[in-house]
């Protein structure tokens, strides 16, 4: 059975696993590697937003996860103080992505009164709709806090990504640069979403 809920801390090691197995096969070398997408996309959630990560459950095991961050001032400092340093000591490029990356995120935030996220599902479980009901859980729960969107950066028009996420109903909202694209939700659409995907979403 198929549920969403919130994140605890059991699950912490399991949904870093997540990340980094669905990361680019460029990441998969080494574990240290594989560590830096932690470093860039995972720890800062669960270390200071855990209430901002939802986790999806197949059969009471976990399987998928989003996070976001609402705390801009917070996310700014921890990642400028904690989580780019060690990138940094890895690699220069992705010291510097990483900084490109939260530089950009501030701008959005301030931009849509949204938050940016990050989502992933584990290869076992794709094919489920689990994707949509993790963006539909932190839509809701944005939308509670006061929030109008949800936002990512996408690298173009021809990924993957792209056409999952105009499917659900994001639209583009600003070129960026590099030819990447600004996506957005409206949070007013969120209802209609849970109504069409039968959401059970369990709190903690």
């Amino acid at each position: 059975m198929l549920e969403i809920r919130n994140y605890i801390e059991s699950d912490r090691e399991i949904i870093r696993t997540i990340c980094k197995d669905t990361g680019r096969k460029s990441f998969q070398k080494t574990e240290k590697k594989r560590e830096t997408l932690c470093y860039m996309f995972m720890d800062y959630y669960l270390d200071w937003e855990p209430e901002n990560v939802f986790v999806a459950t197949y059969d009471g095991v976990p399987c998928g996860y989003i996070v976001c961050s609402t705390n801009k001032e917070l996310f700014q400092q921890k990642m400028k103080e904690i989580y780019i340093p060690k990138l940094f000591k890895y690699s220069w490029v992705l010291g510097v992505f990483t900084k490109i990356c939260a530089s950009t995120s501030k701008k959005l935030d301030n931009m849509f009164n949204g938050g940016g996220f990050h989502i992933n599902v584990d290869d076992k479980h794709q094919g489920l709709k689990i994707g949509p009901k993790l963006l539909t859980t932190l839509g809701r729960h944005l939308k509670d806090k006061g929030h109008k969107y949800i936002y990512l950066v996408t690298q173009n028009r021809k990924t993957r990504g792209y056409g999952f996420y105009m499917h659900f109903g994001f639209e583009e909202a600003k070129k960026m640069a590099g030819g990447t694209l600004a996506l957005t939700f409206d949070l007013d659409k969120v209802e209609e979403k849970e109504q069409k995907l039968g959401l059970n979403v369990k709190n903690k």
